[in-house]
């Protein structure tokens, strides 16, 4: 154990010494983790198991403190940041922090202890707290979860933090249920005075508000396709910013589109028909943002028509950002910009990587051959590559990233989560309508959701 991990004494530190204990044995490969709360067991497992985190060397990422590591919602961070200064004048040692939906810190505002303290620990702006690099911690916790996370003390993976009582929540997107942002308080050597309650209140109007929003915006994209559905024949689907589909006319559904399902990934979407166009969503989303009168065209192929079918690409606006996108095979949809289609059509395979880079334990560059990598899983935007070398963090952040850097190497998507290398797979194991897939390495599975047991199928040959 490192040094900064000897139990502390007093009494902020005596209280908890029972999960010193359960902390230090779980740390130490046991797996013992009676006495601390369910979700901080849970999260522990994850540092330990999933995350392969050495406590002693959990640090947070430093990141540009001029752009926030993941896009939010409108004034959320400004709306987050006038709470947070109120949340500061009721104590004196107190630290309160705003993140990014991805836990890099945005803004701190600090008393007492707390502040002076603060920079010792990490928790500065520009620092960035996600809990498969750091940890176990109010930030990170809060952004997996999804909600109002406490961590005191001990229960936090770091030695570093273990003088630290913190409490935050994870503001999400009403629609999708990402991460916004977090706000959190955090107290040194006492326990933190606001309650998970208080947070939850005192963040109410801004969820609200952002649920108005999205019921704003739903009625807008409902208006959008009903005036469309009237000027045009054809296939018409209506996609939010995810690619999820949201929306679609008879002769759409008749070509497999179903409201409520996510996108087939790339390399198989132009195998997918209608059920791929929501992979060209993030490049329409990036042109809508830069030309709000941007149109594009994508083109796929249809099982039903045994051709390939051009659907036009409109951006639904409020304000001066795309909230939807409406797909449509018909001419009249609009005009489109060649130059657009050609950036939007199905990608087809590209050449396979020589190498591969990967982040070592140590933070040193490992570059491995695509054969090395039997498979790569994601969590949130950390994405972890399972190696002959043992687990490595891959060098981009995003499983799609990783995915198109490996396109073309014989890697599949197979979960939203995961992507394998075929040439791997040693044995497959039918589960109702599922499958699992095993490396043969050890206890190896990688499960395969049922939207992708199709191309595995057709992948394999079986």
């Amino acid at each position: 154990m490192d040094e900064t991990a000897c139990p502390p004494s007093r009494s902020f530190d005596r209280a908890f010494s029972r999960t010193y204990a359960a902390w230090e044995r779980f740390a130490s490969g046991q797996d013992d983790a009676s006495g601390v709360p369910l979700s901080i067991a849970l999260s522990w497992h994850r540092c330990r198991d999933v995350y392969r985190i050495d406590p002693a060397r959990a640090r947070p990422d430093t990141v540009d403190g001029d752009a926030p590591t993941r896009p939010v919602h409108g004034r959320v961070l400004a709306e987050l940041g006038a709470l947070a200064k109120t949340l500061l004048v009721a104590g004196e040692n107190r630290l309160v922090m705003v993140s990014d939906g991805g836990g890099a810190v945005v803004a701190a505002w600090g008393r007492g202890a707390a502040e002076r303290r603060a920079p010792e620990a990490g928790l500065v702006p520009s620092s960035a707290w996600s809990e498969p690099v750091t940890g176990t911690n109010a930030i990170g916790t809060a952004i997996v979860q999804r909600r109002v996370c406490a961590v005191r003390g001990p229960e936090h993976w770091s030695p570093a933090l273990h003088r630290w009582s913190c409490t935050g929540i994870a503001v999400n997107d009403p629609v999708t249920a990402a991460p916004l942002a977090t706000l959190t308080v955090a107290s040194w050597r006492e326990m933190v005075a606001v309650r998970s309650i208080d947070l939850l209140l005192a963040t109410g109007p801004l969820v609200t508000a952002l649920q108005e929003t999205a019921s704003r915006h739903g009625r807008r994209i409902v208006e959008a396709f009903t005036d469309l559905e009237r000027r045009t024949t054809g296939a018409l689907v209506a996609l939010d910013l995810t690619g999820r589909i949201v929306a679609a006319n008879d002769a759409a559904r008749r070509r497999g589109a179903v409201p409520g399902d996510y996108p087939v990934e790339p390399p198989m979407a132009s195998r997918e028909g209608i059920a791929s166009l929501g992979s060209v969503i993030p490049d329409a989303r990036d042109r809508a943002r830069e030309d709000p009168a941007w149109r594009g065209a994508v083109s796929i192929w249809s099982a039903i028509t045994d051709d390939v079918e051009t659907y036009r690409v409109i951006p639904v606006i409020a304000g001066a950002d795309p909230i939807a996108f409406l797909a449509s095979t018909d001419d009249r949809a609009g005009r489109v910009d060649m130059l657009d289609r050609a950036v939007l059509a199905s990608r087809g395979p590209r050449e396979a990587p020589r190498r591969v880079p990967a982040l070592g334990a140590g933070g040193q560059i490992v570059v491995l051959h695509p054969h090395e990598i039997r498979y790569a899983r994601s969590d949130g935007h950390v994405v972890w590559l399972v190696t002959d070398q043992g687990p490595l963090r891959a060098s981009v952040r995003g499983i799609d990233h990783v995915e198109r850097d490996l396109a073309g190497a014989g890697f599949l998507r197979v979960h939203r989560c995961y992507l394998v290398n075929l040439g791997r797979v040693r044995d497959v194991v039918a589960v109702k309508d599922r499958l699992v897939l095993s490396t043969g390495i050890d206890d190896e599975r990688v499960p395969v959701s049922r939207r992708h047991v199709p191309s595995v199928r057709h992948a394999l040959g079986i």
